[in-house]
């Protein structure tokens, strides 16, 4: 088995705990939640391509296409005011570019799976618009109010937090991964946050079917204030002021090789690199950061948003 320990755990209270591991080998299992085509490369370029290099499986699940990013739609446009099959437009180029990225790291197109959730409304679905029993939210982007038929994983399924957690959970049923990665709910994406509450959610489904699948799950970051613009050095710091959860900050140090193959990921988003260049690449470090979290049921719908109120 081949194991690669990421950073010890500081001593808290005078007690030193074992170090925090994340272990990968041939058997790995590894989901990747991204909540838009780019995320998976910002939080995990790194450790997808350790996995694969090792033999391992990797599937990304995008939550939405990314079609709802109105500035740079606009900038696709040339300034003009975009209509709704301008954002769809932008989310058939997500896809593409995310089917590219994956290429850089050595996966393939079938490694993706794409549920095409409404961007920029996950937050919603949490609570106001979980049940079928009231009307599916609708994009304000692409006026759409359900996956496109031909990709819905569940039949009929639409724009409600219930039919969310029911695809992802399908996933997690049929893929068995013994590593599910997901943003942290401290993320200040309501999008990100939303994603670990719905994934949460589907684990607890899925536990209730398939007893004896218990992944490892393991949090990474993309928006929490200024990070990682604030700092330049070759080393990726946590956010500062954000604690490292249940398990403390693990830090996945990458080789050369690795680092080369994500910058090139992150460069196949060609309509994210055109608006926000230096906060991709500002992810293009020695090393990735993740952390744990508390072990905590979580039944959805909350009576309140978590993330967006």
């Amino acid at each position: 088995m081949v194991g690669y320990l990421l950073l010890p755990l500081l001593a808290v209270l005078g007690a030193v705990p074992a170090p925090q591991i994340l272990t990968v080998n041939a058997d790995t299992r590894l989901l990747v939640i991204a909540p838009h085509p780019d995320d998976e490369i910002l939080g995990a370029g790194g450790l997808m391509r350790r996995v694969h290099d090792l033999g391992a499986m990797v599937r990304v699940v995008y939550l939405t296409d990314g079609d709802g990013y109105s500035q740079g739609v606009r900038r696709e446009e040339h300034g003009k005011q975009p209509s709704s099959g301008d954002y769809k437009d932008c989310g058939r180029r997500r896809q593409r570019e995310a089917h590219n990225a994956l290429k850089a790291l050595g996966l393939s197109e079938q490694d993706a799976t794409f549920l095409r959730f409404p961007d920029g409304g996950l937050c919603k679905l949490t609570h106001t618009y979980w049940s079928e029993r009231r009307a599916s939210y609708r994009s304000p982007y692409t006026r759409r109010d359900r996956p496109p038929t031909s990709d819905a994983i569940i039949p009929d399924a639409e724009y409600c937090g219930e039919d969310l957690t029911r695809e992802i959970a399908t996933v997690i049923g049929q893929f068995g991964p013994t590593v599910v990665l997901v943003p942290r709910k401290e993320d200040q994406h309501p999008d990100h946050c939303a994603a670990w509450y719905f994934v949460a959610d589907a684990l607890e489904a899925v536990s209730r079917v398939h007893a004896d699948l218990q992944p490892d799950v393991v949090n990474y970051i993309v928006h929490f204030n200024s990070w990682p613009l604030e700092d330049e050095r070759a080393r990726l710091d946590p956010p500062p002021g954000l604690r490292g959860g249940a398990s403390g900050w693990i830090r996945l140090d990458l080789t050369p090789q690795e680092m080369q193959a994500k910058r090139a990921a992150i460069r196949q988003y060609k309509t994210q690199m055109h608006t926000m260049r230096s906060f991709l690449e500002g992810f293009v470090r020695s090393n990735e950061v993740f952390s744990r979290p508390a072990s905590v049921r979580v039944v959805l719908p909350t009576r309140r948003s978590p993330c967006c109120d």
